[in-house]
């Protein structure tokens, strides 16, 4: 069905109910401006207690007392579809009962006041008597649709005005907008609405009219805003796939380059075996022929003793020959399992990378459906407005723009939203892969730079906490003053690039030291001993944070419960928080929704700091002096100690672990303290041998691991009486 003039710019769909794809019959209207057949909204009410959802916008929808009646009729639909039906009825000519000879004739004319279709002869009857007088202006022609002269105003006059909603009997002559603009009588107003506010309706009308255009022209200038956070919404869609893809591609890259050389290695290792194989028989061969040729020399009574000789040199030579292989043999499973290892690390990458794209596009997806909804809501509401203002019913004015009012203005809240996620949903975590073919770093002997970093020297109180990040930049965090901490962002050279001092709330301790640890390429997961969790971002300083104090009050222990350290799972965007007289670990993803507790094993009393590092979790417990490691299975609420690493045994010290971090081959590092003395040392990638010890003289007090152009290097950062100076060390691999 086409919808001609007036309504020949709305599409055929608004007219039909979404449920029956029918033209609307008894149309009820909710809050959200949507509107359904009566028959098709009761069974959707059926079983619903209070509230239910509206099938087109989800908005939640209260149920009124006197259920599916007490929803308002939207009269102004019912009035257009009765245009629509009279036009048909006249232009195709169709035969209908007159009302006032009840013969079925092709019919002349409507009467509004009558409610019915009049013939020649009836309509003429109506024109000249006395009688029909209060019809006359109430009277619809075929003429009136073949000049095109009708528009919605005239159709609007045509009506008579509305019943009153309490005497029917009479013609509304008021509008009470004390009770919602209803249509009352002169009788209404001694009674049941006595006292109430009483407008003409034209008046009423006019001033609705006014009111929606204001706030109409406020929800078109909103409504670019809309189509802008859906473009931006593509965008990061597709930056999120392409991010994805070269990572992919990357990785593989790496993959590929790192089996080689494994492969190359284990090809070394067999041609070795093969060439000392054939050297040692080459040499035996000629052994063997010399001794055959001095024992033919000598008399026949010592041949039996040139025999036992040859055997001998036989049997050792078959000695060295198994011994060679299994060193070979022993040193081929080991790259077998590196290569097994990196197969692992690869599958759990893309396992992590493919997760993080689903999440981000689960994000945006929301986002869209949010402003797709909007749009939807948008057309809806700019449809029912436009049809409304032209049509200048004062009456259906005055019922329906209150309402068309109330549902634009909170979309209009909405559309007005900021959105700041958007730009950070592109911020995939992604990491090179480890560089497994890599048996040895060595440490360079001596520093090869000291930073002075100025803005350290300007009135720190102490440092706790340094982290990289993807982006090259360093991040330095600690505490400012009593009640303050900080966040510093510095360059390679030392250089401030951002400062955020930060207001600690009162907490579990006093002293506010803060901790960081890279959580992406432009963000850190911060944490302090107020209890204070936080994200920070490098590239615009924002910092967002969460007091997480709450999970520490049902601890049965001393007092002094508080956070104390930090680190990352930056592959499941997981922050882990040790603590201290908890025995606990806390896990939270990147919005701080609290995950799950980790119960640590009994040994571990105070975690000074704590490293993720390939499923495990290494700790640096402060109260017994060791550094352990414990499992990280995430189904379990438990954590079981694996082993502890070896401390250090240097000048008949005590020794107690202060920082770990690890390089981009899996070494693990720990600064240690001892009495006025700091040293350095590195484990292998499973943390269960100790490999190197190095002193240093400043008084160290973290670390962390930075790749540069000229290759990786070990950060360290001292305190008193050395504030500010930042070592530097290179990290070779061989």
């Amino acid at each position: 069905m086409a919808c001609p003039s007036p309504w020949k710019d709305i599409a055929d769909t608004f007219f039909e109910c979404s449920i029956c794809l029918d033209l609307f019959k008894e149309p009820k209207l909710l809050p959200c401006l949507h509107r359904f057949c009566k028959q098709c909204l009761e069974p959707i009410l059926e079983g619903q207690a209070g509230t239910f959802e509206c099938p087109l916008c989800k908005d939640v929808c209260k149920i009124p007392n006197d259920r599916i009646d007490g929803f308002k009729t939207d009269f102004h639909m019912k009035s257009m579809l009765q245009f629509i039906q009279l036009q048909k009825t006249f232009e195709n000519k169709e035969e209908r009962e007159c009302i006032g000879c009840e013969v079925k004739l092709k019919v002349t004319a409507y009467c509004f006041i009558c409610k019915g279709f009049l013939c020649v002869q009836c309509y003429q009857f109506h024109l000249t008597k006395k009688m029909f007088v209060t019809h006359q202006k109430h009277l619809l022609t075929l003429n009136d649709l073949e000049g095109k002269s009708l528009t919605q105003e005239k159709l609007a006059s045509l009506m008579e005005a509305p019943r009153c909603h309490i005497h029917p009997e009479y013609m509304a002559q008021l509008c009470c907008c004390t009770c919602g603009n209803l249509p009352v009588c002169v009788t209404c107003t001694y009674d049941e609405h006595k006292g109430h506010k009483l407008r003409d309706v034209r008046k009423v009308a006019n001033d609705e009219r006014e009111q929606l255009k204001e706030i109409l022209e406020e929800l078109v200038k909103r409504k670019e805003t809309v189509f802008n956070i859906v473009d931006k919404l593509n965008r990061v869609n597709n930056d999120v796939l392409s991010i994805v893809a070269e990572t992919k591609e990357k990785w593989k890259s790496q993959y590929e380059d790192q089996t080689r050389k494994l492969k190359n290695k284990k090809e070394k290792e067999k041609r070795e075996f093969d060439r000392f194989k054939t050297g040692l028989e080459e040499s035996t061969r000629h052994k063997k022929k010399a001794l055959e040729t001095e024992m033919e020399e000598k008399i026949r009574k010592i041949r039996d003793e040139y025999d036992r000789m040859i055997k001998i040199k036989i049997r050792e030579s078959k000695e060295k020959e198994d011994n060679k292989r299994n060193a070979i043999e022993n040193r081929e499973l080991k790259i077998d399992e590196e290569m097994n290892r990196l197969d692992a690390v690869m599958n759990e990458r893309n396992k992590s990378i493919d997760e993080q794209q689903q999440r981000k596009l689960r994000e945006t997806q929301n986002l869209s459906d949010l402003c797709n909804q909007w749009v939807d809501k948008f057309e809806n509401l700019s449809t029912i407005s436009s049809s409304v203002l032209e049509s200048y019913n004062h009456w259906t004015d005055a019922q329906c723009i209150p309402d068309i009012r109330a549902a634009i203005e909170p979309l209009v809240e909405d559309i007005m939203k900021d959105f700041p996620e958007i730009e950070s949903l592109s911020d995939i975590t992604i990491d090179d892969l480890p560089i497994l073919c890599i048996d040895i770093v060595n440490i360079s002997d001596y520093v090869e730079s000291v930073v002075d970093v100025d803005v350290f020297k300007s009135g720190w109180f102490w440092l706790t906490g340094i982290t990289s990040t993807g982006s090259g930049n360093i991040v330095v965090s600690g505490r400012l003053s009593r009640g303050k901490s900080f966040i510093t962002v510095i360059n390679r050279q030392g250089r401030q690039i951002r400062h955020n001092k930060i207001d600690e709330s009162k907490g579990s301790y006093p002293d506010p030291n803060r901790h960081c640890a890279a959580l992406s390429r432009d963000k850190i997961a911060s944490v302090c001993e107020s209890n204070q969790l936080g994200v920070y971002n490098i590239q615009d300083g924002s910092f967002t944070q969460n007091n997480i104090t709450s999970l520490f009050d049902d601890i049965k222990t001393v007092d002094r419960k508080y956070a104390t350290c930090i680190t990352t799972d930056t592959l499941r965007g997981h922050i882990i928080v040790g603590t201290r007289n908890t025995g606990l670990l806390f896990i939270f993803d990147e919005e701080f929704h609290f995950i799950r507790a980790l119960k640590l094993p009994e040994v571990i009393k105070w975690s000074r700091d704590i490293l993720y590092h390939e499923g495990v979790l290494l700790i640096c417990d402060l109260e017994s002096g060791c550094a352990c490691a414990v499992t990280m299975d995430t189904s379990k609420t438990e954590a079981e100690l694996l082993y502890e690493l070896p401390k250090p045994d240097i000048d008949g010290r005590t020794w107690s672990p202060s920082s770990i971090c690890k390089d981009r081959a899996g070494f693990v590092y720990i600064l240690w303290y001892g009495t006025n003395r700091r040293i350095i040392t590195q484990y292998s990638q499973d943390g269960q041998q100790l490999l190197t010890t190095k002193r240093t003289e400043y008084p160290a007090v973290c670390m962390t691991t930075l790749m540069t152009e000229k290759g990786e290097k070990l950060l360290v950062v001292t305190a008193t009486p050395y504030p500010g100076r930042m070592l530097c060390y290179g990290l070779m691999p061989e």
